[in-house]
């Protein structure tokens, strides 16, 4: 199965420093997060979990608030930026939506924790993933 990301795909986020949570680090503007797992599934259920680079996912992602853009940076090094369309709150969770092109893309964070949960969705294929983040 032939995967093809858009930047939350080439982008998104190892893990995060040990007991650091976003709150504990201040400014939430700015959030650093590495993706430690990942499920891939397409259309016919054919799935693949593991890390980010088994389906070729981003393995860092940046949530920048201020600026309203995410930024990926690939295992391999290749860097993307996509626009984040909406920010909200629920309690401690922070909900961040976007698009690029033929696809979508969501990610919560929850404030205290720094726990990432993200989702991209493309004609026949989606992806759930999972990571940490830390504010900067």
């Amino acid at each position: 199965m032939k995967f093809s990301v858009g930047v939350i795909g080439a982008v998104v986020l190892s893990t995060a420093a040990a007991g650091v949570t976003a709150e504990e680090q201040g400014d939430s503007s700015s959030l650093l997060c590495a993706v430690t797992y990942t499920v891939s599934c397409d259309s016919l259920g054919d799935c693949i979990e593991g890390p980010a680079s088994a389906v070729n996912l981003p393995v860092f992602l940046k949530f920048d608030s201020e600026k309203k853009v995410v930024e990926s940076a690939r295992q391999g090094g290749e860097r993307r930026t996509s626009n984040i369309v909406h920010m909200g709150t629920a309690g401690d969770v922070m909900v961040f939506l976007g698009d690029e092109g033929d696809s979508a893309w969501s990610a919560t964070i929850n404030k205290s924790t720094g726990s990432l949960t993200g989702t991209v969705s493309e004609q026949g294929v989606g992806y759930v993933i999972f990571g940490s983040c830390l504010g900067k």
